[in-house]
Parts: C-alpha cells; structure tokens; sequence
C-alpha cells in the first residue's frame, strides 16, 4: 500500500532491511503469509531484499552461532518448504546505491578493520573498499556460516550479548555500538526506535530507520529523507 502512494511515484527501486520474520506473537499462519509473499517479492526486478537477524538462520539453521531469539525449527520448517536455495540467494547482506551503504545493522570500523586494515577513506577509495573488503568479507561470512563456523561479519557484539567487541552488520546496536566512518553514508534497520534517528559527522550521513514500519526512507539524488 505505501509503495501505491503517490508520494513515491515513480520509484526506481526499492530496499528492504531485513527481519521479515520473527515477530514475537506470530503465528503459524503469519508466518506462512510472509514467507509466500517475501517469495514473490524475490522475483520482482525492482527491488532488493537484505537479511537481517532474524532471517539468517532460516537460511543456515544449522548453525547455532547466528540464532536469534525467536527463531525456531517449527518456523524453519515452514520457512525453508516454501524458500528454495535459489530464493535465498537473491537475498544480500549488503547493498550500496547513490554513495548510501545500506546493511540491515550497520558496518562499524572496527569490523573492517579486523577483516583487512585500511586507515583512511575518502570519495575515491570507497569503490575499492566495496571491492576488496565489504563484498569479499560478505561473502567469507556466507561461506563459514554455511559450514556452521562463527564468522565476526554476522556475529553479535556485546551489547547483544554477543562475545565479540562490536556486532557485525546483521546485529549492530545503533544505540551503544554505532559510529560514523569517514566517507561513508550508511542507512540501517535492526534496533528499533520511535523515529527515525541520525547519526552524522562533517562527511558521513547516517540514519537508522528501524520505526516497526511507520517510516520509509527516500533516497533521490543521493539525498536521504523520511
């Protein structure tokens, strides 16, 4: 209905941050609703669909290092009897569009620099930094978790009683964990709050947008509203 508005047309593409599942009081009903519609919406050439922490598992639910509360095998199997593996890849961690990251938690310093130092950023080296760090550590983190490994891209931070310095970029805390990075504008879901919030320094542009589905973010000319 919200993508019908007026207010959004034409629209070029659209952007979901993930956490299509695990609202606490579903039922077996709602989730099957949603898994029928996330399948069909996969396949619509306009628009991209991240994961969050809640959608992982489903997808790797052996691995007990990226369960999240709420995740349960009778989900799962309702889940994974309508998602193929060719549906769950189409989803993506990451998703970079008119100079915005966009990750369902947020990307913290100290994850890039975990996974290969760079120390410096600026308008030049962000292509290089999607090229050699953001894609090929994404796709490290699906391959470990696919092989129930732990992997510090998709793991929990200590604010999420995780055991690693910082959550990754599926558990990030905007909150307590957050922080700009030079160069690079982030749109984020994953911690809930009652409005839209922005975190911005001279030369990064940072919002979280997580309001349970009141707001929807605008980016046009690589300008970000709500």
């Amino acid at each position: 209905n919200i993508l019908s508005s007026l207010l959004l047309q034409p629209y070029d593409n659209v952007v979901f941050l993930g956490d299509y599942f695990d609202d606490f009081n579903d039922t077996r009903e709602d989730i099957k609703k949603t898994v029928i519609w996330l399948k069909q919406s996969l396949h619509k050439h306009n628009r991209i669909h991240l994961m969050g922490t809640h959608d992982i598992w489903y997808r790797f639910p052996t691995n007990h290092y990226i369960m999240a509360s709420g995740n349960t095998l009778k989900k799962s199997h309702i889940i994974n009897n309508i998602l193929s593996e060719s549906d769950w890849n189409i989803l993506k961690l990451y998703h970079f569009e008119q100079n915005h990251l966009m990750t369902h938690a947020g990307l913290h310093q100290y994850i890039i620099d975990s996974y290969k130092p760079i120390q410096k950023y600026s308008p030049n080296n962000i292509k290089e930094l999607l090229e050699n760090v953001i894609e090929p550590a994404t796709k490290e983190a699906l391959f470990h978790v696919s092989l129930n490994k732990s992997h510090l891209w998709v793991n929990a931070g200590f604010a999420r009683q995780g055991y690693q310095e910082v959550g990754g970029i599926t558990w990030l805390d905007w909150n307590q964990e957050f922080e700009p990075i030079s160069y690079i504008n982030q749109i984020v879901g994953h911690t809930q709050i009652p409005i839209p919030k922005f975190n911005n320094i001279e030369n990064s542009v940072n919002c979280c947008i997580d309001t349970k589905n009141k707001h929807i973010g605008i980016l046009e000319n690589g300008n970000f509203s709500y």
